[in-house]
């Protein structure tokens, strides 16, 4: 299978409707979701998660299983409302079931973190996986306030904090931050199980020196190894705004080894000399999850206009008001290849306010997994294999 590019989507297979025609030119042709109305927004989702539910009930057995055992049926979406009656698989039952809406031998396996037996199995396909890489496409209004008017493939230089997608093992959180590689020339430094450290912050400064654009890309728990290890070795930077960092990934295993992002941006400014700390930027994903939520300079997660975010309560899972905290939830109509349709583990928030960006629609902070689950997400599994030099 080929690697998406960011390009635009190729065949899309017998998922050729005109909702789907119409998710794929908002995905790689539209620079500014946030700008659409909230009523077309809920407009919109509606119209695409309809017609996405409609295509896995046809085509994945197990959901149509699951959807006439939740008494669920096609029209209770007769109107925006019951989206929320839509059923959720649990993202566990991504660890005790292959859930596939379209043959095997047309996907990939990406998994999550975990021991044999416990680790996510997540199948997609090329148009899938080509959605995925659209939700981070580097053109989009919310990148630009990164980097301007730079020309990031003749200017820019990626460096990720990571292992290429050779050595991945298809450990979904190294997949999807070699997606950097849609912004520039990319750079991976951890190689046979080692973050090579002192590498990368040679190449940071060399290619600062010769004037570029520099993104460090990786795991928060690998970004804050690199500004350790630039601390003892006391060393600092002057990038100005010519500098980005952007982690995606979990940010703590449990209280001990919390990471605090305020303390991780300050620490970044003063260790890189960046002019803002608008500079520094997370991207929430999850293996289940086929569509990325950015970060805008506010540092607010921005949910493209396409996904339904239901927070519920952990109780009885009805839905609860903006800015409640519960059980998040997500209605994602862009995998082909599974239904992502999700109940997650993760506690958190959505708020449908204007963002201090000017930009509207639906943010989420996510605040902590829920406690029962031994799950401890890509990145921070990551970090458990990988040593340091």
């Amino acid at each position: 299978m080929t690697t998406p590019t960011g390009a635009g989507p190729r065949s899309s297979g017998p998922l050729t409707g005109t909702e789907f025609a119409e998710l794929d030119r908002l995905i790689f042709e539209d620079d500014d979701w946030w700008a659409m109305p909230s009523a077309d927004q809920t407009a919109l989702r509606h119209r695409l998660v309809t017609a996405a539910v409609t295509h896995h009930l046809e085509h994945s057995a197990d959901y149509r299983r699951f959807a006439e055992a939740s008494g669920f049926t096609l029209a209770d979406l007769d109107d925006p409302a019951g989206l929320a009656r839509v059923p959720q698989f649990p993202t566990r039952m991504f660890k005790r079931m292959e859930i596939r809406s379209v043959p095997a031998q047309d996907c990939d396996v990406f998994k999550s973190s975990g021991t044999s037996g416990t680790q996510s199995r997540v199948w997609r396909d090329e148009p899938s996986l080509e959605r995925l890489a659209g939700s981070l496409r580097p053109e989009g209004d919310i990148w630009r306030t990164l980097y301007g008017d730079i020309d990031l493939d003749d200017d820019g230089e990626m460096v990720h904090l990571g292992p290429h997608r050779h050595e991945a093992d298809g450990v979904w959180i190294s997949y999807l931050m070699t997606l950097v590689e849609m912004f520039a020339a990319t750079r991976s430094y951890v190689h046979d199980g080692v973050l090579w450290l002192q590498d990368a912050v040679r190449d940071v400064g060399t290619a600062l020196a010769d004037g570029r654009f520099v993104c460090v890309a990786g795991p928060p728990v690998f970004v804050a190894e690199l500004l350790r290890h630039m601390a003892d070795n006391s060393i600092k930077l002057s990038a100005g705004d010519r500098m980005a960092v952007i982690t995606g990934g979990g940010w703590k295993k449990n209280e001990s080894t919390r990471l605090d992002p305020d303390e991780l941006r300050s620490l970044a400014m003063d260790t890189f000399g960046l002019a803002s700390a608008s500079q520094v930027r997370d991207v929430f994903n999850q293996v289940e999850l086929n569509t990325a939520f950015i970060e805008c300079e506010h540092h607010r997660k921005h949910v493209p206009p396409w996904v339904e975010v239901i927070v519920r309560d952990p109780h009885d899972l009805a839905p609860v008001p903006a800015g409640r905290p519960g059980l998040m939830s997500y209605l994602d109509p862009t995998a082909r290849s599974y239904p992502c349709f999700l109940l997650a583990e993760d506690f958190g928030t959505a708020e449908t306010d204007t963002c201090p960006c000017g930009r509207g629609g639906t943010t989420v902070d996510i605040h902590r997994r829920m406690r029962t689950s031994s799950h401890h997400g890509c990145a921070l599994r990551l970090a458990e294999t990988v040593r340091t030099a």
